[in-house]
């Protein structure tokens, strides 16, 4: 599927149907898990496939999920972060992403859910010892009764204009130096990534040749971290079908009213 329509049309499944998947589909998880880990090698980062769903299901019930329910899928796959530093932090969501959307390429439903709050002791009981660093897990299975993709209707998104800017955060950018750059089908399709609580905490600013990714300080920056690192993956993949072959540098500068620098793209 084309990432454009990945993005506007995505939506997290929350319910699953008990069937476990099939061997076929279970070998293709594990092939995807140990192809990301070999690329993950030395970051900090390291996924791991989950076949039993029910147990950690069970034992998550009121503790993860949404508003305290747990959502029940008949497999997840965990992701352990070594640290919680901000480089980290931005590869995990990169790498989070990355796996997430592959799935659903599979044509499997998908919801990727925080366990960050959860108590330790659990944490170990759920996913063994090195448990602990597991703070995010994907639910994966087939939809129950509803199409994998649809329009999401329930969270508001932010205007091109209210999320990029250019020179300056005084200065909103407008459609026609969008569209001299050759960004506005980007920047239109971005702004549909997902984020924790649909926080949002992205904004761009264009100087010169460069993009500047910055993230807005809350009270939740470890989390939205992991979100900005959500938002460099499909910008890069966006980059891409429009012939831009670049990565994200992350950069180390002073915060910019009140946002924290990030990282810059060079066009």
């Amino acid at each position: 599927m084309v990432m454009t329509n990945f993005l506007r049309e995505r939506k997290s499944v929350r319910d699953f149907k008990g069937k476990k998947l099939s061997q076929k589909e279970l070998e293709e998880l594990r092939l995807l898990v140990d192809g990301v880990n070999t690329q993950e090698s030395g970051k900090g980062i390291h996924f791991r496939l989950f076949e039993n769903g029910k147990i950690i299901a069970k034992k998550l019930q009121g503790k993860a999920g949404y508003s305290g329910v747990m959502i029940e899928a008949p497999h997840y796959i965990s992701m352990e972060m070594d640290d919680e530093a901000e480089d980290t932090l931005l590869e995990g969501g990169y790498a989070l992403e990355n796996v997430n959307s592959a799935i659903v390429e599979k044509d499997l439903g998908t919801c990727w859910i925080t366990v960050d709050k959860v108590d330790e002791e659990t944490k170990k009981e759920v996913f063994g010892n090195e448990g602990a660093g597991v703070d995010f897990i994907i639910a994966i299975g087939h939809p129950k009764g509803k199409k994998f993709f649809a329009p999401e209707t329930s969270s508001e998104r932010m205007e091109v204009n209210e999320m990029v800017f250019k020179d300056n955060l005084d200065r909103p950018v407008t459609i026609d130096e969008l569209e001299n750059l050759g960004l506005l089908e980007v920047f239109s399709s971005v702004r549909y990534a997902p984020s924790h609580k649909n926080s949002q905490p992205w904004r761009f600013l264009i100087k010169g040749t460069d993009v500047y990714l910055l993230m807005k300080r809350g009270l939740e920056d470890q989390r939205s971290l992991v979100d900005i690192g959500v938002i460099m993956f499909y910008f890069e993949g966006m980059a891409k079908s429009i012939g831009l072959q670049n990565k994200w540098e992350v950069v180390h500068e002073e915060d910019l009213e009140g946002f924290k620098v990030v990282a810059k793209y060079n066009l």
